[in-house]
């Protein structure tokens, strides 16, 4: 068994090198499948832009995170937990922030954070890992990004931070804060900040090209010293979710291997991005770019190694499979005869039927996308003819103030500011609640896909099957949020009969195929058995 670094082999390793159509559509679909899965969280971000602009304005903002204040960092940590965005959602909202004169560690303070620690993201993490364990890299994501933006503010802020010329102001009039930040919203993604999107797509699209499939199986197991610093690496150009880095974060946990590898996946590759990076080197140079890289991968593998240290030891070998690090690497193969622009398209489409409430709200999202890039687009041509500027700019004393009526209240700072955050947090539970039904509607919808699996296995259609447990997978994986959301707590018991299971699909699944009959009727009993101890530990209990 070699193990070279991250050169390794292992199981389902295919090696370092592969054919040119593997290679280059491997590369399409993860960038294809990061878009649509960026969507809603961009979309989320550039309106946090809009209304940060359009209703709270420079004056307002700069108060709020405290600026002149030691306290900054804090304040934008706080600020980066109330908003459900991803870490290409958080460049517009710190476009914005930086408008308003905020200073740059106060905002990489917020970037960090936001993509991390959210809403959304906190009650999934609850659901799937232990609360200690959540905790722990809570705290240590807090002292990543606060500790960065607090060095960040010292030693580059005071001195190449330009001041705004004038700051502007929330104008008056509801019409034109809705103007203001409409325009902002759709101007957010055609600007500068286009080509820090651009640039983290196609660095998700080289690691999903060059990075062999199966390489990572037996780099990230915990007894591997330099398993964060591997997956730190890998995690640099890697694009996740909110919820996605916590459904990892959770397989990891759950196949017993590197704590560390699983904090750089979060920090690395959920909290930052290629963007940011380009964001920090336009505006301030390569040698403030290389400081903020060396504190982020340094703090980050510091309490990554201490995880591993300290925490939960995992018992995975080199021997052992994991799905939790797939997404990142090439496709074992893709056929000539498949490839295409149809290809890729029916691939992200089959992702989006796969996952049900999910795919919705990235159908949704990326359809909003087109349409403020497409405004954007053409707010960008006419360029001066149509311009908000001038609403944004103070105010004459004796210009009188828009009559608050019942429907048109008029809002101060700190309302407006709570009236936000309380729209933000409940679009999310609403979210939440619509993506994770109650445990006995799961339930009676995994019995349907149980039965199609079986007559699926019946007449080894391996195809049909594997489809079937996937689907069977989201559905089972869903029942520790559902519970949490309902106030239920969810025994020991109850998630380790929940990771048994997902273990037996894993394994009924690489047990179809020709000649493996007889062993893929023996796993469907076994499955049977699990599936039926996990529905006993979720159901709801007679009163």
């Amino acid at each position: 068994m070699n193990n070279c670094f991250f050169l390794a082999d292992g199981p389902g390793y295919t090696g370092f090198f592969a054919d040119l159509d593997t290679t280059f559509w491997s590369g399409v679909l993860r960038i294809a499948y990061a878009m649509v899965a960026a969507a809603p969280f961009l979309v989320a971000g550039v309106f946090a832009a809009g209304i940060l602009r359009g209703m709270v304005g420079g004056e307002r903002t700069r108060s709020i995170l405290g600026v002149g204040h030691w306290s900054g960092p804090f304040r934008a940590w706080g600020l980066g937990v109330l908003l459900p965005i991803c870490s290409l959602g958080a460049l517009p909202v710190a476009r914005e922030l930086r408008r308003a004169g905020v200073p740059s560690g106060t905002v990489l303070s917020f970037v960090l954070v936001a993509p991390v620690l959210n809403p959304v993201s906190i009650i999934y993490g609850l659901s799937h890992i232990e609360p200690i364990t959540l905790l722990y890299f809570a705290v240590g994501t807090f002292v990543v990004s606060t500790g960065i933006g607090l060095i960040w503010n010292r030693v580059v802020s005071d001195r190449r931070d330009p001041e705004p010329e004038w700051l502007e102001v929330a104008p008056r009039n509801s019409l034109d804060r809705l103007a203001v930040a409409g325009d902002t919203a759709a101007r957010g993604l055609v600007g500068p900040v286009f080509v820090d999107y651009g640039l983290a797509l196609l660095a998700v699209g080289f690691l999903g090209a060059f990075l062999p499939h199966g390489v990572l199986q037996t780099g990230m197991t915990r007894d591997n010293v330099l398993a964060p610093i591997i997956m730190g690496l890998v995690a640099i150009p890697v694009y996740v979710t909110p919820t996605d880095v916590m459904m990892h974060f959770g397989h990891i946990v759950r196949d017993g291997y590197s704590l560390g590898a699983a904090f750089a996946l979060i920090v690395l590759g959920a909290g930052a991005n290629i963007g940011v990076a380009n964001w920090l080197r336009r505006d301030y140079g390569v040698k403030p770019l290389l400081l903020f890289v060396g504190l982020l991968i340094g703090a980050t593998l510091v309490i990554g190694v201490t995880a591993d240290r300290t925490i939960v030891h995992g018992n995975a070998t080199m021997e052992d499979h994991t799905h939790a690090f797939d997404p990142f690497t090439r496709l074992p193969r893709v056929s000539k005869e498949d490839v295409g622009p149809r290809w890729v398209i029916s691939k992200v489409g089959a992702s989006i039927r796969k996952h049900e409430a999910s795919g919705t709200a990235e159908i949704v999202g990326f359809t909003l996308l087109g349409v403020i890039i497409s405004i954007g687009l053409v707010l960008r041509l006419l360029g001066d003819r149509v311009s908000i500027d001038h609403l944004l700019k103070p105010q004459a004393a004796d210009v009188p103030e828009e009559i608050a009526s019942r429907w048109n209240p008029t809002l101060s700072p700190r309302q407006l500011v709570a009236a936000g955050a309380m729209s933000m947090l409940g679009f999310a539970a609403v979210g939440l609640y619509l993506f994770y039904p109650p445990p006995d509607e799961l339930v009676d919808d995994m019995k349907v896909i149980r039965v199609e699996a079986y007559d699926a296995l019946r007449s080894q259609n391996a195809e049909e099957l594997r489809r079937r447990i996937v689907q069977w997978k989201r559905l089972a994986e869903k029942l520790p949020t559902s519970a949490f959301l309902r106030g239920r707590d969810v025994s020991d018991s109850g998630r380790e009969s929940l990771k048994d299971l997902l273990y037996g699909l894993d394994t009924l699944e690489q047990h179809v195929a020709p000649g493996h009959e007889a062993e893929a009727a023996m796993m469907r009993k076994y499955v049977e058995r699990l599936y039926r101890k996990c529905c006993e530990e979720f159901r709801k209990k007679p009163r």
